[in-house]
């Protein structure tokens, strides 16, 4: 959850930001950009906190993902060394 949160905080930083530049009149690519940029700016200054905990938040995902992983390959290869123990022809 913490990730959704930080992530529509971040939105919300970028769609108040172009709104202001909106407002004054400046309507084109370089105002997406710009607001892109202080949005960015912005975030990194006032957000660390939500980061860090969507940071911790994804690692766990990704920790989670990669024990998954190395489950599935240790059960793989030890099908595999099943299957060769039983299918083996005598004198190899």
């Amino acid at each position: 959850m913490a990730v959704l949160t930080y992530w529509s905080a971040r939105t919300g930083i970028f769609l108040a930001v172009l709104g202001v530049l909106w407002i004054v009149r400046w309507r084109d690519v370089m105002a997406f950009l710009a607001a892109f940029i202080v949005a960015w700016l912005v975030s990194y200054l006032v957000l660390p906190g939500m980061r860090a905990k969507a940071q911790a938040q994804m690692d766990a995902w990704i920790s989670r993902s990669e024990r998954g992983l190395r489950e599935a390959d240790a059960e793989e290869d030890a099908e595999i060394g099943a299957d060769n123990d039983h299918g083996a022809p005598a004198g190899r």
